[in-house]
């Protein structure tokens, strides 16, 4: 059993993996990435964070936060702006095309999050409990091994 759990468990990373790789987000003229789409979905709500805070909830570098956040501004999605409190610091905003597709990538990962709340819901305390457990086990592991 365990190993048909792991080898579950790659084909659905690689599933995934490989989905995002193709996946380009059109939006009125506008291509955004799977790394843009998953910024933009992390700052909708918390535009007065800042760059370190968005790397950890991402698990990404604060380079990579920076590059993605110049790539939205530059496709008109996002705005911003030096801190005046804070020089060091970025304040950023949405742009009205900004606004738009993040509601229309918000409803998309509604549709996803509902599909699998539907299954969750069947499970008792004991398998959710596992199934959490589980998934945070995994999330910690990234990039803890070398590549084989």
């Amino acid at each position: 059993m365990n190993s048909q759990i792991a080898e579950q468990v790659l084909r659905v990373v690689n599933a995934v993996l490989f989905a995002e790789k193709k996946r380009v987000f059109e939006f009125k003229g506008a291509r955004l990435y799977p790394s843009e789409v998953h910024l933009l979905l992390v700052i909708r709500n918390e535009l007065n964070t800042n760059a370190t805070q968005i790397a950890r909830k991402l698990g990404v570098t604060k380079g990579a936060v920076s590059q993605t956040l110049s790539r939205l501004e530059k496709k008109g999605i996002v705005l911003k702006a030096k801190d005046p409190a804070n020089k060091n610091e970025l304040t950023l905003s949405l742009t009205r095309l900004g606004r738009e597709a993040c509601a229309h990538c918000q409803r998309v990962q509604d549709a996803f999050l509902t599909a699998h709340t539907k299954y969750l819901r069947k499970l008792d305390a004991d398998d959710k409990a596992a199934v959490l457990g589980f998934l945070r086990h995994m999330e910690q592991s990234f990039g803890e091994t070398d590549p084989p």
